[in-house]
């Protein structure tokens, strides 16, 4: 993605969180634009969900990124971690 910051075109991408709340509905929990997909970024945005109240989380699906993989262990304590199909199928069988 692409985003405007101080006059110029620069690369960007798009942190999202979706959860399924207590009636087994998905909602989006959050969401945040930043420079790069670092473990920096995604511990900040795990960081702001917990401040902003997320609590009980039992699971995080997500791609193999090891920022992200280590951003769920230092800020949702208890969660598991699983790799996404999708991901794992586009890694492992090509």
């Amino acid at each position: 993605m692409k985003v405007r910051e101080g006059g110029r075109l620069i690369n960007a991408v798009v942190l999202l969180a979706t959860g399924v709340n207590g009636d087994g509905h998905r909602e989006v929990v959050g969401m945040r634009v930043a420079t790069s997909e670092t473990g920096a970024a995604w511990n900040e945005f795990f960081a702001d969900l917990t401040v902003r109240g997320l609590t009980g989380v039992r699971l995080v699906t997500s791609d193999a990124h090891p920022g992200l993989v280590d951003a769920v262990a230092a800020n949702l304590p208890g969660a598991a971690w699983q790799r996404c199909r999708t991901h794992y199928a586009a890694t492992c069988c090509r």
